[in-house]
């Protein structure tokens, strides 16, 4: 029989959502906004801020949290099984689906902790196959390189070409958001909505993005070839051969469209965004800015509490941005903690269907508090947040812990939000072409 686990120990500096409820929290009824059981964390104190700046997402997995958690040892299970347990207890503490999609989990356990594992390799083998049981692909096994990558993708510092991909695989293939700017990639010719075929000359057809994304990585100087099919698989085929290098991803880009009219463009969100945002806007004189157009077209996301803070920037005080709601069905509101800084001018935001996770939660507050209006096509539909645990091998696992609301209560998972005016809008068009007279 398995030995029992003691429950993992996780570290003081992890972090997750959502926010520690107040004592006295109970629900509420005073308006349909608050007709569920729920909390509101209007002044997070500093320790909640510093919790929560912790956080880190999972790259092309908008909206992730990272807790770092070493399990206790079990000495009379081999190494693969303890990773099993290790994983299992993760999952069971934690997921947001109480069914855990209809199965019996603690018979997974037992069938798949007692089993016989000749390696570690197979006890990673057997982690993915109970994962898969739930059916959902942002909860998933992260070897420890994917683990190290995952997570460095935080930071806005990596090594690799500059490839960032879709969050999941999209209609069965590995699709590129966009190249990152001035990276190999981008210079060699690599383009939004390219389909990556082969990397060094092997198919991604069994590919997850994470397994890709650490393909793609890796030490500077060395070099990858890659080849793709531009426009969505349906042009033609190129490869390209390519040095790695340090990046430093750069989220934010600024600059006047028209007179009066900044164009504020957010590629993705690590734990840099809001303060590179704010600095951003402020290089440029208040009193000269009339409108703002705020890009997240192909945006993937990333770093869970940076759209909460970008949106913190435009939205005045008492204003719900996000509810986050967790495995027991209790809901945490999410606030503004004072008047933003640019809450008078005008705003139009601009999504497609690769704007995903936080971005979501940015456009979906911009939108619901009528505080901009949003322009383009129907975005991806990431509405869940992930904690992303260590195991005590190095390994990791990402598991989905609560899903998200947008202020006016819409649950966006697999649906996405609506534009207030439907108007595609390409990467490479003129802007100022996507913008429409009355949309201001």
């Amino acid at each position: 029989m398995a030995a029992h686990h003691a429950p993992p120990t996780t570290l003081a500096f992890s972090a997750a959502l959502p926010l520690p409820r107040p004592a006295s929290c109970a629900p509420t009824t005073q308006s349909p906004r608050n007709a569920v059981p729920q909390c509101s964390n209007h002044l997070p104190s500093p320790l909640q801020m510093a919790r929560i700046a912790r956080s880190v997402t999972a790259g092309a997995l908008s909206g992730a949290l990272v807790a770092l958690t070493l399990a206790a040892p079990a000495s009379a299970l081999t190494e693969p099984q303890k990773l099993v347990a290790e994983a299992w207890r993760v999952v069971d503490q934690s997921y947001v689906d109480r069914t855990f999609n209809h199965q019996d989990w603690f018979s997974v356990r037992m069938r798949t902790v007692k089993r016989a594992y000749a390696s570690v390799d197979e006890g990673y083998s057997a982690i993915r196959d109970m994962l898969a049981l739930l059916s959902d692909p942002y909860t998933r096994f992260l070897s420890p390189q994917q683990f190290t990558s995952l997570t460095s993708s935080a930071t806005g510092e990596v090594a690799g070409v500059g490839v960032e991909l879709f969050p999941t695989r999209v209609d069965g293939v590995l699709k590129v958001t966009s190249p990152v700017d001035d990276s190999p990639a981008g210079r060699a010719g690599v383009k939004s909505n390219d389909v990556i075929m082969l990397i060094d000359g092997e198919a991604t057809d069994d590919l997850s993005p994470d397994e890709a994304a650490q393909r793609i990585r890796g030490r500077p100087g060395t070099s990858i070839s890659l080849t793709v099919v531009h426009d969505e698989g349906k042009g033609t085929e190129e490869s390209f051969e390519m040095v790695r290098e340090n990046l430093k991803l750069k989220s934010i880009k600024a600059k006047w469209l028209g007179p009066g009219q900044l164009y504020v463009k957010i590629k993705q969100f690590n734990s840099s965004t809001a303060s590179d945002l704010k600095d951003a806007l402020q290089s440029f004189t208040k009193e000269d800015i009339e409108k703002i157009v705020l890009d997240l077209r192909n945006n993937p996301g990333g770093y869970f509490p940076a759209g909460v803070d970008v949106a913190r920037l435009f939205i005045k005080s008492g204003t719900p941005i996000v509810y986050v709601v967790d495995k027991n069905g209790v809901q945490d509101e999410i606030d503004t903690v004072g008047d933003g800084l640019y809450t008078e001018q005008p705003m139009i935001v601009l999504v497609n269907k690769a704007t995903a996770s936080a971005s979501e939660i940015l456009a979906g507050a911009l939108k619901d508090n009528e505080r901009a209006k949003l322009i383009g096509e129907q975005t991806f539909g990431k509405g869940v947040v992930q904690t992303i645990s260590q195991l005590s091998d190095g390994s990791g696992v990402a598991v989905t812990i609560a899903r998200y609301e947008t202020p006016n209560h819409i649950d966006i998972n697999k649906i996405g939000i609506a534009p207030n005016v439907k108007i595609p809008c390409k990467l490479d068009a003129d802007v100022k072409t996507c913008l429409p007279t009355e949309a201001w």
